[in-house]
Parts: structure tokens; sequence; C-alpha cells
């Protein structure tokens, strides 16, 4: 892992691995499941695009800003 690497979501302290484990093995496939269950990017939603690519791809480990720059 990178040391600047995005990895986790700093309000729950939840890492994306530890998200995208949480996801299947609770049949979890959007965002709004996880905020609604308190379980990871409710406070202050910044890793939220994050996981949303965690939930999209399985990828768990980003370049700081990445899903912006996909977005464009």
């Amino acid at each position: 892992m990178a040391p600047n690497n995005v990895t986790e979501c700093i309000c729950h302290d939840r890492a994306f691995v530890e998200i995208k484990q949480y996801a299947n093995q609770n049949n979890v496939s959007s965002l709004d499941e996880l905020q609604n269950q308190n379980y990871c990017s409710n406070n202050c939603g910044l890793c939220a695009p994050y996981v949303e690519i965690v939930l999209e791809t399985g990828q768990t480990e980003f370049v700081p800003g990445e899903p912006f720059r996909k977005k464009r």
C-alpha cells in the first residue's frame, strides 16, 4: 500500500476491505444500504465515492481523488 492511498472510511474506522467483506456477506449492493445500516459513509461522506467503487468493482485502495477523476 502506498503511504498516501485512501483505504478506509475514517469516521467509522472501517477499511474498504472490511466494507467489501461486509457487503458480500450481507448481500449489500448499494451505498444507501450501507448508510441506512450505519455501517459507513454517513458522517462526513468523503468516502462515499470510494465506497461506490468498492461495491461496483471490488477495488479497495485508491489514489486520493481517483473516483472524481473517473467521473469526468
